[in-house]
């Protein structure tokens, strides 16, 4: 059975609320593109929504997200698109989590065994499985050698997206073609790309 945590509409996405599990990593990511100056001219009539939020689970995550879709949609002021983005290290619940994120329409941007993973994809391909998040820093400090979680990179990274996005669709395909089963038991993966590239090619 085939796992697609993302239902696929024809609307034009025009506001778009993100929500990250890392306190520094990935909300910087995000916040980065919203505001850099030459994606903007690609971002025009799109609104991102970077929550800021101390939920640190997938479980949370998706919760807190259900809870601003429906107050959004209640103010009248709807999104088009809802993500959380997290990642499997050391997280064990993620079939509750995918599962609700599914039945409320809620987009799960997943990446293993951490959100590295898809940093690290900006610069290489690989399809070798990491022991954890750390061994994923250890192979990105080749391409960033002060590499640590409180920095953001995105202007080294920033011109490197679509090479990431085109890895992170050859590691998908990788799985579609040796396995058949829930995204979270794969290492490594990550979608996250999805996300990326509905930002950046709207």
């Amino acid at each position: 059975m085939r796992y697609r945590y993302c239902a696929q509409r024809q609307t034009v996405r025009k506001r778009i609320l993100i929500l990250c599990e890392g306190g520094k990593t990935e909300p910087g990511y995000f916040k980065a593109i919203k505001a850099d100056k030459y994606l903007s001219r690609q971002l025009v009539g799109l609104r991102i929504v970077v929550h800021n939020t101390k939920k640190n689970t997938a479980k949370e995550l998706v919760a807190q997200a259900i809870y601003l879709k429906k107050e959004a949609k209640h103010e009248k002021n709807p999104y088009d698109d809802v993500w959380v983005v997290v990642d499997r290290d050391g997280y064990t619940k993620h079939p509750e989590s995918f599962d609700r994120a599914r039945q409320t329409d809620i987009c799960i941007g997943f990446s293993s065994p951490c959100f590295e993973y898809w940093i690290l994809l900006h610069y290489v391909y690989t399809s070798s499985p990491f022991d954890n998040c750390d061994a994923v820093i250890v192979k990105l400090q080749q391409y960033i050698p002060e590499y640590n979680k409180a920095e953001n990179y995105f202007d080294d990274l920033k011109e490197r997206i679509e090479a990431a996005i085109t890895h992170g669709n050859r590691i998908k395909r990788h799985w579609e073609d040796i396995a058949d089963g829930p995204i979270w038991q794969y290492n490594p993966y990550t979608d996250v790309g999805e996300l990326v590239n509905k930002l950046i090619n709207l």
